[in-house]
């Protein structure tokens, strides 16, 4: 991985999305700065949180939405090794329930990928420095979460913990009691009863009724035919 033009006193990022594309995209947008340097990336959460633990990283960017351990489990694990976390969140996702999450896990701020990439740059540099920073488009829908309550799946969604949503997530797009087990270092019988408390929490008899509750809420979406 050549780091030519690298300036040692530049923004040290690591990218997390599992999309070559993106992230090849992403690096050559930051780095022309010349104040920021992409000196790592990973194509999944698992291999972004191992390239994190060697050190070396000023800011996270990262997804949510990739195979196996998703970005707020990601986010969660960064956030206890390192409480001062500077972590980016950019991701398709835009519902209320979906940013707030990522802030609670860890996340320093939350941009949508369909705003203007140039946005990236700025986004990365405020949370280089601590700050708070989410996509102006979204603060409307976050602020309004709940007001317009036709549907209670958000609101629902809020009495589960931070690894329950994570196996809620896993659960809805279909993963297994094993693979999720394998996903988050559990064992099955742990995933197995938090999959029964995730179940009466939010009053739902069956998988699909969970799905659909998922669906509703924005957590998982329905992929075009």
């Amino acid at each position: 991985m050549s780091h030519t033009g690298q300036n040692k006193d530049s923004i040290r990022v690591l990218l997390i999305d599992d999309h070559a594309v993106v992230r090849e995209g992403y690096r050559h947008l930051l780095g022309s700065t010349g104040r920021i340097s992409v000196v790592a990336d990973a194509d999944s959460g698992a291999a972004g949180y191992r390239r994190f633990l060697k050190g070396g990283i000023d800011v996270v960017v990262i997804d949510l939405s990739m195979p196996g351990v998703g970005g707020l489990e990601v986010l969660r694990r960064m956030k206890h090794r390192e409480p001062e976390l500077h972590a980016l969140v950019f991701s398709m996702h835009e519902e209320p329930v979906i940013v707030e999450r990522a802030l609670a896990a860890g996340a320093t701020g939350y941009l949508s990928k369909r705003s203007d990439p140039r946005t990236l740059i700025d986004a990365v540099t405020r949370v280089h420095a601590g700050s708070r920073t989410v996509d102006p488009a979204l603060l409307p829908n976050v602020a309004a979460r709940g007001r317009a309550s036709s549907c209670a799946a958000p609101t629902l969604l809020h009495q589960l913990s931070g690894r329950e949503f994570e196996i809620f997530r896993q659960l809805a797009e279909g993963h297994s009691v094993s693979e999720i087990a394998q996903h988050l270092s559990l064992s099955g019988k742990t995933v197995a009863n938090y999959h029964t408390a995730i179940r009466g929490k939010l009053g739902v008899g069956n998988s699909a009724e969970l799905a659909r509750l998922a669906i509703a809420a924005g957590v998982v979406r329905l992929e075009a035919a």
